[in-house]
């Protein structure tokens, strides 16, 4: 995937997300929108489950309070067979050691996305 084009499609059809990032780097520096698919690409490619992959970016991403991101990775996670019970004990860990703002912040965003896939895809 060489064009800014493909790329932006791709996040779009691969996470059904636009992340805030993207824009900006295709009209200002689309090298760095390459680059950055590149390491995206290697982590894809690594020895983690999809599932263990989403969950750690669900993670992080409600670390840093960025709601869009984490809602969009807790549903790929679903979707890649996380189940609630394993997405919730996560974020009971993060709690344990960041506390609870993160859960009440991100976290419950994220949780309520995957909870709505998991009902779309009728896995209750």
């Amino acid at each position: 995937m060489n064009d800014v084009e493909s790329i932006l499609k791709y996040y779009k059809d691969e996470l059904k997300w636009n992340p805030p990032f993207a824009d900006a780097l295709s009209k200002y520096c689309p090298d760095g929108l390459k680059g950055y698919l590149v390491m995206r690409e290697g982590v894809q490619n690594g020895h983690l489950h999809k599932k263990t992959r989403e969950l750690i970016f669900t993670i992080l991403d409600s670390l840093d309070d960025e709601v869009s991101g984490a809602k969009a990775h807790a549903v790929a996670a679903v979707e890649a067979g996380l189940t609630m019970e394993e997405l919730t004990e996560a974020f009971v860990i993060v709690t344990i050691v960041k506390g609870i703002n993160v859960l009440c912040k991100a976290g419950t965003e994220a949780i309520k996305a995957a909870e709505k896939r998991t009902k779309e895809m009728n896995l209750e």
